[in-house]
């Protein structure tokens, strides 16, 4: 009785000619791959910062502050929002798409003071999340690596 003939990927690494779409098939994904990194693994881009935003400018924002001297220090934000609990949110980064992080930076109001500004480091389309920078009245955080993030 004869042994099954083996795979011919097997075959071709026992020294045996390889087959054409051995070959092709092996290009296919070695180049599927590549495609895949420079759509989804390309490193995050400034461009959706608003203007001039620095990680100077966002530490010189502290609780207690006005809304009027939140844009003399940052500028304007690219978003505002308004949460169900009455909180407004000043967004000054938008998320990148198809990047795998992307900071996300914001301010947050309570009547109509600064309660916390935040810098987070935002990870495979917003699943995990760091936290760079934290401001507010009862605690701060800050990561060294928060000039890497944000100019």
């Amino acid at each position: 009785m004869d042994a099954p003939e083996a795979p011919v990927l097997f075959r071709a690494s026992q020294g045996r000619p390889q087959a054409w779409w051995d070959r092709l098939f092996l290009g296919l994904v070695s180049t599927g791959a590549a495609l895949f990194y420079a759509g989804f693994g390309v490193p995050w881009s400034g461009s959706h910062l608003a203007p001039g935003l620095s990680a100077e400018k966002v530490r010189s924002v502290s609780p207690g502050m006005s809304e009027d001297e939140v844009v003399q220090r940052m500028g304007m934000p690219l978003e505002r929002e308004v949460s169900p609990s009455g909180r407004l949110y000043w967004d000054y980064a938008k998320p990148v798409a198809k990047v795998r992080q992307y900071p996300k930076v914001y301010v947050s109001f309570e009547s109509g003071r600064v309660s916390a500004v935040e810098v987070e480091l935002k990870t495979f389309w917003g699943v995990d999340e760091e936290v760079l920078y934290l401001r507010t009245a009862e605690r701060s955080i800050e990561r060294p690596d928060l000039d890497d993030v944000l100019p």
